[in-house]
Formats: C-alpha cells, structure tokens, sequence
C-alpha cells in the first residue's frame, strides 16, 4: 500500500479546516428583526419578523399593520442572500410585498418591491436583528374595549412625545377630544381624556406601561379610570402602536 507523501496529508488537513471554517460561517438568519415600511400616503408601520431555519427550510412570521401576524411565503436561502413574500388581502384585492437582501452579520440589506395601488414600485429595505429600542410613544395606537351594554368598541390614539411631555387626542366613534396632562417616564405612561355630553364633564385617566416587544408592535398595558354615566368605573386595556 502505497504511504501518502507529506504535501498530501498538508493538503487534506488544509481542505478539512477550510470546510470547518466556511460551515462555522454559514449564514443562520433565526432570530427576531425589525424595520419601519413608509407607505404611499407617508405612514410609517412598524414591522417585526421572526424567522427559524430548520432543516435547510426557511420559515417565519411577519407582524405588522394593526398588529396582525402572518406566515411569509416563498421563502428562500441562498449562501448569504434571503428572499421571501408577504401576502396581504383587502377588499378582496392581493396584494403581494417581495423581499430580498444580503445579510451581513445582524443586518439585511437589499430591495423591497410591491405593487400597491396597481403599481409596481421598488425601495430600499434594511432590517435589524433584535428587539426595537426605546420605542416612545409618538404614533397613532389602537384599543378595543367592552362597553356597558357589552359591545366592543374600537378607540384610536394619536400621541406626540416631546422629553416626558406626552400631547395628543383620543378619536372614538368619529369624534376627537385632546388629551391633557400626559407624561411618559421610565417606560410608564399617563394622561387625562376629558369629554363632555348634555353638559357635563366626564374624566377618563389612563395608566399604563410602555414595552418593545420582540415579537410585535410596541404595547401600552394598563388601566382606565373613568366617571362616565356619574358611577366610577375601571377598565384594563392594551393599545397596540399601528403606525410610527
């Protein structure tokens, strides 16, 4: 049997570590990112993905507008490069938002093309590994609660930080009413709606927690004290950040 000369076993010990060293670098894209889509009319949504790679298949969650979650589709993994579909429907239209980029340690860059509106249209896209910092609370917010007679109602919050003051109005059944006394500090937020009726003044107080979820849109967790109908009342709520 013939014995392998030195510059062999070099060449093959050489070729193993390579291989080592370019499967250690494979690119793994699992984990959460984050980015912020502008629409047409100006409107920023944040938008928060979760991706697994299994098996050599590649599969993930979007969330984004008004908080819903969906599965991408057509999801693809070429060395580096990543590619994938969100597939939306509204008044029975589809509307289909391609994705593609290189991923360069936490950050994927490349081209987002979409056919909003009918037409076709490309722009940058650049998303981030991890959870959203700090998310403030500029942006409009959405919350649903159960009135008195047991029907669910949908209120819209349009907030404005500046430092720890917190400016706004609370829009609700077409109507809109200003927001006083708000602050935001260390992640806890607070402010007064007062609105009136055949009148009189009625006061709501809301109290809550401010968190960047890893898994969605930012949240606002707490609770509504209100004297509304002359008896005192108070109600838990959770308003979702639907655009920044």
């Amino acid at each position: 049997m013939k014995t392998p000369s030195l510059l062999t076993v070099i060449g093959l010990a050489i070729a193993g570590l390579a291989s080592n060293v370019l499967a250690e670098d494979k690119v793994n894209p699992a984990g959460t990112w984050h980015w912020t889509v502008t629409t047409p009319n100006g409107d920023q949504i944040e938008t928060v993905m979760k991706l697994k790679l299994e098996d050599g298949k590649l599969t993930g969650t979007v969330t984004g507008r008004g908080g819903m979650e969906q599965p991408i589709s057509e999801a693809g993994l070429n060395d580096n490069e990543i590619s994938f579909e969100i597939v939306r429907q509204r008044n029975n239209n589809r509307f289909v938002s391609k994705y593609n980029g290189r991923i360069t340690g936490d950050t994927i860059k490349g081209k987002l093309e979409t056919n909003f509106g009918g037409e076709k249209q490309t722009r940058d896209w650049e998303a981030k590994r991890g959870a959203p910092k700090d998310p403030g609370v500029t942006g409009t917010w959405r919350y649903s609660f159960i009135g008195a007679g047991g029907q669910s109602f949908e209120s819209t919050l349009k907030l404005k930080q500046e430092g720890d003051k917190v400016t706004g109005a609370l829009m609700f059944n077409q109507n809109e009413a200003p927001i006083s006394d708000g602050e935001v500090k260390d992640g806890e937020i607070s402010f007064d709606v007062v609105r009136e009726r055949d009148g009189q003044k009625f006061t709501s107080k809301y109290k809550g927690t401010v968190k960047g979820a890893a898994d969605g849109p930012p949240t606002i967790k707490g609770q509504i004290q209100s004297n509304w109908g002359s008896v005192e009342r108070t109600e838990e709520f959770e308003a979702k950040r639907v655009r920044r």
